[in-house]
């Protein structure tokens, strides 16, 4: 049989720290930064950003508050001393560094080569995942019908709807789908509830669990599964 991948975006189709790291090696002193392990300090900011996400999903605020909210929470977690000016530089820079993210190569390849049937499925406002998705060149490989939002669809992953609806759009089984993302909650729970099979893309080595059918680290390891699945 085919295979069938459904994709998220945010750090499945291109590393989402690397805009927030650009934008912590310009904003704070290097004495500040030493003494903090980024890689948490990353973790934590896109935790701030959860626990406000469904206010996001409903339109109660926008991108660039829920952005702001995320800096001014992890700083104060971690005790950085940030004030507003700043805090809406940072969110403002941070925008600007997301027009500028790309694919890896070694992904790029993958996706203009295979005979695999695509679709993404993501969180987030439709315009602004539509715009870091064009950014990406993902229309170059996977049809605008085969891209789906929470905010076009009006529901969030982990919530098995948002995978059901998109199952349902493209007319097929969930069984025959591999889902591909880099939670284990939003994307690995859901759509295991959906039905569909699971790849654990846990790049920054957050939560696992059982509902990752295979758990990968690397690109390189996710395109060597991606090819062997496709064999």
């Amino acid at each position: 049989m085919r295979l069938k991948l459904c994709f998220d975006c945010d750090d499945t189709l291109y590393d989402l720290s690397w805009p927030f790291r650009m934008c912590a090696d310009h904003m704070f002193e290097k004495e500040v930064l030493d003494p903090v392990d980024l890689t948490a300090f990353y973790k934590d900011y896109r935790k701030a950003g959860d626990e406000i996400f469904d206010r996001l999903q409903k339109g109660e605020i926008s991108i660039d508050e829920s952005g702001e909210y995320r800096i001014r929470k992890v700083c104060a977690q971690y005790g950085i001393a940030i004030d507003e000016r700043s805090v809406k530089e940072f969110q403002q820079m941070y925008r600007g560094y997301q027009r500028n993210i790309s694919m890896s190569e070694e992904l790029r390849e993958f996706l203009e080569n295979t005979d695999a049937e695509l679709a993404v499925l993501t969180n987030g406002e439709h315009a602004h995942q539509y715009a870091k998705l064009s950014t990406l060149n993902v229309f170059d490989y996977i049809p605008a019908a085969h891209v789906f939002t929470s905010g076009k669809l009006g529901y969030a992953k982990p919530d098995p709807r948002a995978f059901d609806a998109v199952m349902k759009a493209l007319n097929e089984n969930p069984m025959d789908w591999y889902y591909v993302g880099d939670s284990y909650v939003n994307d690995m729970e859901g759509a295991k509830k959906a039905g569909m099979k699971t790849i654990h893309f846990n790049r920054h080595h957050g939560p696992e669990g059982e509902a990752a059918d295979h758990v990968v680290y690397t690109e390189k390891q996710l395109i060597d599964l991606l090819n062997e699945l496709s064999s």
